[in-house]
C-alpha cells in the first residue's frame, strides 16, 4: 500500500498536493456549513444578498516544490455590495471575491504569534493534508462562527460599532471615515434617521480633500437609497 501511494503521488507538485488536501478535507467541512464552491474558494449567501467568502490564497513566490498559503475570510453585506456595484460599475467582478468584503480577516497556522502574518508552508501530500487539517481547526474556532454571526444586520452593525472590520481593514481609530460609511450603508434601508445623518455628516467632515468628490457622490447616493426605502 505504501509503495502504491508513493507511486500515485509521484510527480505531484505542491500546488497539486494543496488542491487535493483542500478537496478531501476542507471542502466537505465547508459544505457542511452551507458553503458552495471548490478549492481554493467557498462562498455562502443569504436570501438578503449578503455573502461570506473563505479563500485559501497561495503566495505568488511559491514553486512546484514549496508553497506558502493563508486563509482569507470576508463578509460583504448586501448594502455594501450595492454601493460597490454603483462605484465600480463595469469593474465589478462577476463573483463575490474576498477582496470585496467589508469585513476581511486572515487565519494563520496554530502557534503563529499575535500580530504576525504567518502562512502555512507545505511541499508534499503529507504536509498539505496537515495544513488543511489545521485550517479546519482555525475555521471551526475563528472562521465559520464569526462569518455566520454577520448574516444578521444587528450583529454586523455591532461589529462596526465595536470598531472591528478585521485585520485588513484595521481599526476605527485609523479609518474613521470608512467605519462611518459602513454604518451609513447598513442604516440606509431603514430610511432617513438622525443616526444616518450623523454618520454621513462625519464622513463628509473628515474625508481627505483628494477624496471629497467621491465622498459627495457616496453621500448623495446613500441619501437617495434612504429616501426610497
Amino acid at each position: 500500500m505504501r509503495a502504491r501511494l508513493a507511486c500515485d503521488h509521484a510527480g505531484m507538485t505542491a500546488q497539486d498536493a494543496l488542491k487535493a488536501g483542500l478537496r478531501d478535507l476542507l471542502g466537505p467541512v465547508a459544505r457542511s456549513h452551507g458553503y458552495k464552491g471548490s478549492a481554493p474558494t467557498w462562498r455562502k449567501s443569504s436570501a438578503a444578498g449578503d455573502w461570506a467568502v473563505v479563500n485559501v490564497q497561495s503566495s505568488s513566490w511559491s514553486t512546484s516544490q514549496s508553497l506558502r498559503c493563508v486563509v482569507n475570510l470576508a463578509f460583504a453585506p448586501e448594502p455594501w455590495l450595492r454601493w460597490e456595484r454603483e462605484h465600480l460599475a463595469a469593474g465589478m467582478p462577476k463573483s463575490v471575491t474576498a477582496s470585496l468584503g467589508l469585513y476581511r480577516e486572515r487565519l494563520h497556522p496554530e502557534g503563529t504569534p499575535e500580530g504576525t502574518d504567518g502562512w502555512w508552508e507545505l511541499h508534499d501530500v503529507d504536509s498539505a493534508r496537515a495544513a488543511a487539517a489545521d485550517m479546519i481547526v482555525q475555521l471551526d474556532r475563528d472562521g465559520w462562527p464569526v462569518l455566520e454571526s454577520m448574516f444578521t444586520r444587528e450583529a454586523m452593525l455591532g461589529r462596526v460599532h465595536d470598531g472591528d472590520l478585521g485585520f485588513i481593514k484595521m481599526k476605527r481609530g485609523d479609518f474613521g471615515v470608512l467605519f462611518a460609511c459602513a454604518e451609513a450603508l447598513l442604516l440606509m434601508d431603514d430610511g432617513p434617521s438622525d443616526a444616518l445623518e450623523s454618520r454621513l455628516r462625519y464622513a463628509l467632515d473628515n474625508v481627505m480633500a483628494r477624496q471629497r468628490e467621491h465622498a459627495e457622490r457616496f453621500d448623495s447616493w446613500v441619501r437617495a437609497q434612504a429616501a426610497s426605502a
